[in-house]
């Protein structure tokens, strides 16, 4: 297949990506010597997708904090303006309630064209962006009551109203923490201290702006890092707010990638009648000794953490552990297979075929030989991550 065969489409609404734990976008200077959609030399996807006329934006949001602070920061990033992560929430969990201004890569989202139909976009989300996107779906639809009841007239985020989930015409996982991910379990004893000794590096690293221009920690609604847009500098007291915000309990990125936690947090997420859902996810782990271990071809990033996911088995004496059976073990590097298939909790069915998809229900995608990093072009020929692209282009952009 040719890279750049052209197509037919009902419609071409930008796609927008949420990256994933740890990532960067479109305001980093990493970006621009290794694409998150593209790394190491592959086709750069943003500028593949310009060559169908398809706007792909994969904004900067932090990689670091909790998925509510993440949809602040990427609604902010669609629409343009401040962001604005809620007068209840940022008062219930002491950090600041705005934070870093942006022009919007799609301001005009939401409204009627000149046809008077309504400009929709779809949403994606890679790893940790799997399930922060399925939250920013969420938002989008309901709102958020708290913050209704909580914030003068005039003052209220878009982001807080309800009322739009028909603005999200599809939602898409790549390699998503759909369900959260055993590794955290896996863990569990030396997790405090690892978490709290990275964070502090982090903090150090977005401290100073030749640094943080490169990679961006954003954790500045905290006063963990500078922001580097006004040049407001850390916190004097940076230490304590780290771990303000890492016990927070609530609003932390461990939070929300913890098995039993997150499912709490997802219970009420419904998939809405005119948003299509797609789970794309992959394994790339085999049975050894009774365990999972990676396979060779496993890029060395996610070797280490392929090997603790592959040999946990769960804690029967604990009750937030003791569905985590073997079937967990086998894994993309990262991802557990059980977490990055569609949500079992919510209605899904096999995808077949293009033909007669419908809205309003996961469609679980045929699992693929792949790792986690597989999605942002690591490993793969240009060829195979072209045409991996060019088919999600094409089924997006014809769905009724």
């Amino acid at each position: 297949m040719q890279l750049n065969n052209p197509y037919e489409r009902l419609h071409n609404y930008p796609i927008v990506v949420f990256h994933g734990f740890a990532g960067y976008g479109e305001d980093e200077l990493m970006n621009k010597f290794n694409p998150y959609f593209g790394w190491i030399n592959n086709i750069r996807i943003k500028d593949y997708a310009a060559k169908y006329d398809k706007e792909f934006y994969v904004p900067s949001i932090s990689g670091f904090s909790s998925m509510w602070d993440r949809c602040c920061e990427m609604y902010a990033q669609i629409v343009g303006g401040t962001v604005d992560y809620g007068k209840a929430h940022s008062e219930k969990y002491g950090h600041n309630r705005y934070g870093r201004t942006y022009k919007g890569v799609v301001p005009d989202w939401g409204k009627l064209d000149a046809e008077g139909k309504l400009k929709k976009i779809h949403v994606m989300g890679h790893s940790y962006g799997g399930p922060t996107v399925r939250c920013f779906v969420h938002m989008m639809a309901v709102g958020s009551e708290e913050e209704r009841a909580a914030t003068p007239a005039g003052e209220l985020s878009g982001l807080f109203e309800g009322g739009h989930e028909d603005w999200i015409a599809s939602c898409t996982t790549l390699a998503g923490a759909n369900d959260g991910i055993s590794f955290l379990y896996a863990i569990e004893k030396p997790k405090d201290k690892i978490a709290l000794a990275v964070l502090s590096g982090l903090s150090w690293l977005g401290a100073f702006k030749i640094s943080a221009q490169f990679y961006d920690p954003e954790l500045d609604e905290w006063g963990i890092t500078m922001n580097t847009q006004d040049g407001t500098p850390r916190a004097k007291d940076w230490k304590k707010r780290l771990r303000d915000y890492y016990y927070s309990d609530g609003d932390c990125v461990l939070d929300d990638l913890t098995i039993h936690k997150f499912r709490k947090t997802s219970e009420s997420w419904e998939c809405h009648p005119n948003t299509y859902y797609f789970a794309y996810y992959a394994t790339k782990s085999y049975v050894k000794n009774g365990v999972h271990v990676p396979k060779k071809d496993m890029i060395v990033l996610m070797k280490g953490f392929s090997y603790i996911v592959g040999r946990y088995k769960g804690n029967p004496a604990d009750a937030n552990h003791a569905e985590i059976t073997t079937e967990w073990q086998e894994n993309d590097g990262l991802v557990n297979v059980m977490s990055g298939r569609a949500p079992r909790t919510k209605p899904w069915t096999p995808y077949v075929n293009d033909k007669d998809l419908k809205p309003g229900i996961w469609y679980d995608m045929p699992i693929e030989d792949k790792d986690h990093m597989s999605y942002m072009g690591s490993k793969e020929t240009k060829e195979d991550f072209g045409v991996f692209w060019y088919e999600i282009f094409r089924r997006l952009d014809n769905l009724a």
